[in-house]
C-alpha cells in the first residue's frame, strides 16, 4: 500500500518562486562542477538551462530534483530543500531522466495509470494520452512501441503526475517530429495550468520555442539569464554562419579566429558554426582559405547566442545544437 505521506504530502509554500538557487556549488572530489549559481524560477515559468557539454546543466537539474545534495549554497523548491525532504520532493517534482525506457509488459494506458497512482493530484490519463498523441496506441504494450511512441510515452509518464514542477533532463537530441510535438503540447499545458518546467537540452531550437527564459552556463558558472530573443539580441545580433571546410587545418584556423565557433567533422568536410558575425566580418574571416566548400549566413539563433556567451579561447568540437 502506498505510504499516505507520499499521497497527501504538503502544499507548496505560499511563494511566487518555484525554484530558488543561492550560491549553488557542486563538487565531486576535486572537480568543481557548479560554482556559485544563483537562479530563481517563478511559478508558471518554462526555463531552459543550456551550455556546452559538461557545463553543469544536468547537475543543476539533479540538485533541483533532490537527486544530489549541493556541496555549497542552497536549493529551495517551493520553499523546501528537496534533498533533505525526499517525500516532499516526490510530491512536488516529476523528473524525466537522461536515460530511461518504457515498461515492456504494460500497455501505454496501464503505464500512465501506474504513474498517476503515485501522485495525489494526477492529470486525467485520457487528457495526457491526447496531449501526447498516444490515443491510437493506448492498448499497445511498451515493448512493442516504435521510437516515436516510446519517446512520447516517457514524456507522458513524466507529466501525468500533475506535479507543480516538471524537470526535463536532456530530452533526446534525436526526438522525431511526433515526440517533439508531444513535448511542446505537454509543456504548454502544464504551464497554462500554473505549473513550472525546468528544461536542460542540447537542442537550442527546441528551447527557443518552449522557454520563457534561458539560463546559460559556462564551465559551471552562470553566464547569462534572459529570454531567448534577448540572448540573441545580446550575443548574436549580426547573425551567424555555417561554413563547410575541406582542409582540417583551415577549419581549425577558422575556428580559432572566430570567438565562440564550434566545429563538427563529417565525411564531406568540417562544418564550422560561426556565431555573431555579419557578412562583412565573415568575408574577412574566410579571406585566404582555399578549401571552403559551402557558406550559409543566417539570422542569429539561440544556438549562436549560446556559442558566443560560452566562448572559449580555443575551438571546441560541436557541443551546442
Amino acid at each position: 500500500m502506498l505510504d499516505p505521506a507520499v499521497r497527501s504530502g504538503e502544499e507548496p509554500a505560499p511563494t511566487s518562486c518555484a525554484v530558488a538557487l543561492r550560491g549553488l556549488g557542486v563538487s565531486f572530489g576535486d572537480v568543481r562542477v557548479l560554482d556559485r549559481v544563483d537562479l530563481e524560477v517563478a511559478r508558471g515559468e518554462v526555463v531552459g538551462v543550456l551550455g556546452r557539454r559538461g557545463a553543469g546543466a544536468s547537475t543543476v537539474l539533479a540538485a533541483v530534483a533532490g537527486l544530489l545534495a549541493p556541496t555549497a549554497g542552497t536549493v529551495r523548491v517551493f520553499g523546501h530543500d528537496p534533498a533533505a525532504r525526499p517525500q516532499v520532493a516526490h510530491r512536488l517534482v516529476s523528473v524525466l531522466p537522461e536515460r530511461s525506457g518504457p515498461f515492456p509488459r504494460l500497455t501505454v494506458e496501464e503505464s500512465l495509470e501506474l504513474w498517476a497512482s503515485l501522485h495525489a493530484q494526477p492529470r486525467p490519463v485520457a487528457d495526457v494520452l491526447a496531449l501526447a498523441g498516444l490515443g491510437a496506441v493506448a492498448a499497445r504494450r511498451g515493448g512493442d512501441l516504435g521510437t516515436a511512441d516510446a519517446q512520447r510515452l516517457l514524456l507522458a509518464v513524466t507529466f501525468v503526475g500533475g506535479t507543480p514542477l516538471v524537470v526535463l533532463d536532456e530530452p533526446p537530441a534525436g526526438f522525431v517530429p511526433p515526440a517533439r510535438a508531444a513535448l511542446a503540447a505537454l509543456v504548454r499545458d502544464r504551464a497554462a495550468a500554473g505549473g513550472t518546467v525546468l528544461l536542460a537540452s542540447r537542442d537550442a531550437g527546441q528551447a527557443a520555442d518552449l522557454c520563457d527564459r534561458v539560463a546559460v552556463l559556462r564551465r559551471g558558472r552562470l553566464a547569462a539569464v534572459a529570454s531567448p530573443q534577448q540572448l540573441v539580441e545580446r550575443y548574436a545580433p549580426d547573425g551567424g554562419a555555417a561554413v563547410l571546410v575541406g582542409d582540417p587545418a583551415e577549419a581549425s584556423a577558422l575556428s580559432s579566429a572566430a570567438p565562440g565557433a564550434t566545429f563538427q567533422r563529417g565525411p564531406a568536410g568540417t562544418l564550422v558554426e560561426v556565431p555573431g558575425c555579419d557578412p562583412g566580418q565573415l568575408r574577412s574571416l574566410l579571406r585566404g582559405l582555399a578549401s571552403v566548400l559551402e557558406v550559409h549566413h543566417h539570422e542569429g539563433t539561440l544556438a549562436d547566442a549560446v556559442r558566443r556567451a560560452t566562448a572559449d579561447r580555443r575551438p571546441r568540437e560541436e557541443e551546442v545544437a
